[in-house]
């Protein structure tokens, strides 16, 4: 519907202009203007221009949202004027939901599930594979990731596995919070249950599904093949992906979004991210006047069609690069992503002051055989620390791991091999961060 709308020094490239888009984000910024109290004060968009004009001049007078405000006005700065939150809490018709916080930012939301079950349908229509699979009637779905929070739902401990199944087609699988501490059994007991239930797809924390598919293996168990596996909730790391794919011969689409945000991107056949474009409103912020981020921008998104959760111009944390040129699939209708590189908060910075990225870090790795996960620390300016934990076909090549990471930074890290890495608060593993500096300004700046 749009492939990309220029605002705030937005990145510009082809567009296809839809009427449904800008009317909806239209009518959207007209809700926020005059009904969200988060954004009282600022005006509406002009009904004197045509809709996409409008709503380009009426986003630039929105600030970006950040998680700070969000937390702020959380939540009757977030309830349309009118509506009762009491009731609609009562009633069932919201909830509150919090993020997971991959870097202890963790938000709450007002949870509307209608708008959540539409928009992911759409988003999933995106993909032949995924759409098919989806319409099948009776469709199941298992959820591997963390047990701390999936929503406001919580399988911490000894659950039995009827009660985590949802409506007969949603089984969340893991009850431990770290899966450095899955037992035999508890490997055994997820590969049983995925059997018994016989989901169509298996939806997962590629860091999840990379250790359960190394643990079964181990234990020469092969799994439930679904038709086709959906990695979110974090970046997926390729050597993840490899050690998926030794276990499952089901396609691995990577699926974007957030708990505020939606169903945002969805993976192509041709493994491009197309934007879900009928539920959300897209900026990308291109950062070429930061060293090293050369045709990478950050993410901004508004939410559409929602009656209760109205976010406009919400900074996901998330850098991206957007394609040039038309995708190979053919769709159009919205913008579509070269790549997802990562969050701005695990940036590094090499000793010539580029900042890098999690995906070119990522990428450089690749290749490492026998590495299932890897974790860098920049602890100084020239001061590196590289984990490598195996994946069990080899041990991994400290030294060439650590001519990889110093070819890239300028400076070689200190490599150890580990048994185990601690996952975060959040219940996700954080691959890259630079603990002496917040690289994460250079990019708001």
């Amino acid at each position: 519907m749009l492939r990309h709308v220029p605002a705030h020094g937005a990145r510009s490239g082809p567009v296809r202009p839809s009427d449904s888009h800008w009317l909806a984000l239209r009518q959207t910024l007209e809700h926020c203007a005059t009904r969200v109290p988060l954004y009282r004060g600022i005006a509406a968009p002009s009904r004197d221009l045509e809709p996409a004009a409008a709503c380009r001049a009426a986003l630039a007078r929105f600030p970006v949202l950040d998680k700070a405000a969000l937390r702020r006005a959380f939540p009757h700065g977030l309830v349309p004027d009118g509506a009762s939150l009491q009731d609609a809490l009562r009633d069932g018709r919201i909830a509150f939901v919090g993020t997971s916080g991959t870097t202890s930012d963790r938000v709450q939301v007002l949870w509307h599930q209608p708008w959540w079950d539409e928009q992911e349908l759409d988003g999933f229509s995106i993909h032949p594979l995924s759409a098919r699979c989806v319409a099948t009637p009776g469709y199941r779905e298992a959820v591997l990731t963390t047990p701390v929070c999936s929503g406001n739902l919580c399988h911490v401990g000894a659950v039995p596995m009827a009660e985590r199944v949802l409506d007969d087609r949603l089984l969340f699988l893991n009850q431990t919070p770290d899966p450095a501490l899955w037992t035999d059994k508890d490997v055994l007991r997820m590969a049983d249950e995925l059997e018994a239930f016989a989901p169509h797809a298996l939806e997962a924390d590629p860091a999840y599904l990379a250790f359960f598919a190394l643990r079964l293996q181990r234990l020469g168990r092969r799994p439930w093949q679904p038709e086709f596996i959906d990695v979110s909730y974090e970046f997926p790391s390729r050597r993840h992906l490899a050690a998926i794919a030794r276990s499952f011969a089901a396609p691995i689409l990577d699926a974007y979004g957030s708990t505020e945000c939606g169903f945002v991107f969805m993976e192509c056949a041709h493994g491009r991210h197309h934007h879900n474009s009928a539920w959300s409103h897209v900026e990308l912020l291109p950062l070429d006047h930061v060293d090293g981020l050369a045709g990478v921008a950050r993410l901004l998104v508004t939410t559409l069609r929602n009656p209760w959760l109205n976010l406009v111009r919400f900074d996901t944390g998330d850098l991206v690069r957007p394609l040039e040129g038309p995708c190979a699939c053919g769709r159009d209708d919205g913008v579509v992503l070269a790549s997802l590189e990562g969050r701005s908060a695990d940036l590094v910075r090499a000793t010539d002051g580029r900042l890098v990225t999690v995906r070119t870090i990522d990428k450089a790795l690749a290749r490492q055989d026998g590495l299932l996960h890897w974790r860098l620390r920049q602890k100084g300016a020239r001061e590196f620390e590289l984990d490598l934990l195996g994946d069990g076909t080899a041990s991994p090549d400290a030294a060439a791991a650590a001519a990889i990471v110093g070819e890239l930074l300028g400076a070689s890290p200190r490599v150890r091999c580990v048994a185990t890495l601690p996952v975060e608060a959040s219940g996700k593993f954080r691959l890259a961060a630079a603990l002496h500096d917040d690289l994460a300004a250079c990019v708001t700046a």
